[in-house]
C-alpha cells in the first residue's frame, strides 16, 4: 500500500471519528421539516428513529419511557428523533402517519420501516439490533 492510500483511510477513521463524536446524545425534538432535512442531510449515514406521537395520546404515554431508555442505550449507533403530529403535520403526512404512536426508521432520508402502536421494550431492542447488522 502506498502512503497516499494509507494517508487516505487514516483520513476516513479521522472523518468517522469525528462524526461519532458529534452524535447527538439526547432525543431531538423536531420543529419542522427543514429540521428533520437538515438532520438527514448531516446524518445520512445513520439511522434515525422517529417517534410520531401527541400530548393527547395515552399509549403515546405508554412508549415514551421505552423509547427514552432504548436511546440512553443505543445513542452512539442511531439518532433518535420525536415529532409532535399535531406540531407537524406536514412532516407526518410526507411519511403516511395516519395512527400514533408510529416509530418510523429512516436513513439518508430514505424509508427502512415502520412500526404502527406500542411496542415493548425487548421488541424494540431486537428491531434495532437486526437494522444495526444489515
Amino acid at each position: 500500500m502506498s502512503d497516499n492510500e494509507l494517508e487516505k483511510i487514516r483520513q476516513r477513521k479521522v472523518e468517522r471519528l469525528m462524526k461519532l463524536q458529534s452524535m447527538p446524545k439526547e432525543i431531538i425534538n423536531i420543529k419542522n421539516e427543514d429540521d428533520l432535512n437538515s438532520l438527514s442531510k448531516e446524518f445520512n449515514d445513520k439511522i434515525i428513529v422517529i417517534d410520531f406521537w401527541a400530548v393527547w395520546c395515552a399509549p403515546c404515554k405508554i412508549f415514551t419511557p421505552i423509547f427514552e431508555k432504548i436511546q440512553q442505550e443505543y445513542y452512539q449507533d442511531f439518532i433518535f428523533v420525536k415529532i409532535n403530529v399535531d406540531e407537524n403535520p406536514m412532516v407526518a403526512q410526507r411519511f403516511g402517519i395516519s395512527s400514533i404512536p408510529t416509530t418510523l426508521f429512516i436513513k439518508g432520508g430514505q424509508f427502512l420501516r415502520k412500526i404502527v402502536g406500542v411496542i415493548n421494550y425487548t421488541t424494540l431492542k431486537q428491531i434495532l439490533e437486526k437494522i444495526r447488522s444489515d
